[in-house]
């Protein structure tokens, strides 16, 4: 883990899956003030890559791909959300297991994108969980992490 900002992570992750959010209307809500947190950039950036990629294969064009971060209390929490067809009720408890499709599933992949998603936050010792909203699905990660303390920073 090194200081990343989240900005950073969102522009570069947003750059290249440009074409396929191109479809959709785009909000994101990242605090101007939001400070540096210590994370794996790689990791976080793969994490937020597939569920905004998943967002942009199971909703609708013209739909809304909602990305929120906030920074309270020791805890970094992203917010990834759509207003697509949602995930099946029976279906919510195996959506982070390795090799699962749902039945209306895109063709190809392998069904391990949340799977991957969910060992990556794990990583950082944090929690991922999803929802349905009327309409669409939610996905919430939350990840113990520090700030830094800009006294303490020594830059190389």
């Amino acid at each position: 883990p090194d200081w990343c900002e989240i900005h950073d992570i969102y522009n570069k992750v947003t750059d290249v899956l440009k074409k396929e959010l191109e479809p959709f209307t785009l909000i994101s809500s990242i605090p101007e003030d939001i400070p540096l947190v210590r994370l794996d950039f790689g990791l976080m950036e793969q994490v937020i890559h597939n569920l905004l990629l998943n967002s942009s294969q199971y909703t609708p064009p013209g739909s809304i791909i909602g990305f929120t971060a906030r920074y309270n209390e020791g805890y970094l929490t992203i917010t990834i959300e759509d207003n697509g067809p949602g995930i099946p009720d029976v279906l919510m408890d195996r959506v982070f297991k390795k090799f699962f499709r749902a039945d209306n599933s895109k063709p190809g992949g392998l069904g391990l994108g949340l799977s991957i998603v969910k060992g990556l936050v794990e990583a950082h010792k944090g929690k991922i969980r999803v929802e349905n909203i009327s309409p669409g699905v939610k996905f919430e990660i939350s990840i113990p992490t520090e700030i830094p303390d800009i006294n303490r920073i020594i830059l190389e």
